[in-house]
């Protein structure tokens, strides 16, 4: 890690830890989020190719993210070289405690963090943009620009920037059997991440395979979050993001009228807690 590098890993950090943004303001003013983890990746990874073909036809690398989205020359070509930062924001330890005794759909503490933490993870994003910009760089988030959408994969719903993807190329983490990323800190959080022209050493991935931390992907173990999910969305073979879907949009419909749920949808979650791999990673020493 180089100076830029560990500079910006300090001002995410000190951001998390200050910004009033990170409080749940309709409830008791506590953290959403913990003390992020932070990743970075170098912009011509093959993975991002890969992600094509993996996430969707039209997701985009980081130098065409670039390239489309700071309205430049349109060319990826253009920039020598191009970086990526990625984060996690870890779930706060009461949120968790309080899906974990849910059973059918989240807690309104869990809601609330769903939808005020993507607010303030849209800030942060803001927020390193800007930096990195302070800096002389160009600099883009992709997820709040314009053109970012959602789009087709081929395994159901996707988008053209996948901070679940982005977050494992950075070294931050592998996919579960419910298509979540578990982390050092767990599967119960909310990724985000910036591209800018930079050039830095990219985090070493201290893992092989794509579903190396989780326990039933590896040995058939655990499947912790087949037993939990309400929707029967999750099985031997993987996540049924179509299934997910509608029990959100759908089956928990009504649950948007009780006192303190928030959104345009219930972001259910309870296959992220409840399970061995809500705070660390399952078996790590």
């Amino acid at each position: 890690m180089n100076d830029l590098q560990s500079e910006l890993v300090s001002a995410i950090q000190n951001y998390v830890a200050t910004s009033p943004l990170n409080r749940l303001r309709d409830l008791d003013g506590s953290p959403i989020w913990e003390q992020p983890l932070v990743g970075f990746a170098g912009g011509d990874d093959p993975l991002f190719e890969l992600y094509k073909s993996v996430v969707a036809p039209d997701h985009w690398t980081p130098r065409q993210a670039l390239a489309e989205l700071v309205g430049g020359p349109g060319d990826p070509s253009a920039f020598p070289h191009v970086g990526v930062v990625s984060w996690i924001l870890p779930t706060a330890a009461l949120t968790k405690l309080s899906n974990r005794e849910m059973a059918d759909g989240p807690s309104v503490r869990w809601n609330q963090t769903r939808f005020q933490g993507e607010e303030f993870n849209d800030s942060l994003r803001r927020y390193v943009v800007d930096w990195l910009r302070a800096k002389g760089l160009l600099a883009v988030a992709p997820v709040i620009h314009p053109d970012f959408h959602r789009t087709q994969g081929p395994y159901g719903l996707a988008s053209t920037w996948s901070e679940r993807h982005i977050a494992f190329a950075a070294g931050l983490g592998t996919f579960s059997l419910s298509d979540g990323l578990i982390t050092a800190k767990g599967i119960a959080h909310r990724c985000g991440s910036v591209v800018a022209n930079v050039d830095w050493p990219a985090t070493p991935r201290p893992y092989s395979d794509h579903r190396e931390y989780c326990p039933y992907a590896q040995d058939g173990s655990c499947g912790a979050c087949i037993e939990r999910c309400p929707a029967k969305a999750i099985g031997p073979l993987g996540h049924d993001k179509d299934r997910c879907d509608r029990h959100q949009t759908v089956t928990l419909a009504d649950w948007r009228q009780r006192p303190g749920y928030i959104g345009e949808y219930l972001a259910c979650g309870l296959c992220q807690t409840g399970v061995p791999c809500e705070s660390e990673i399952p078996g790590a020493t």
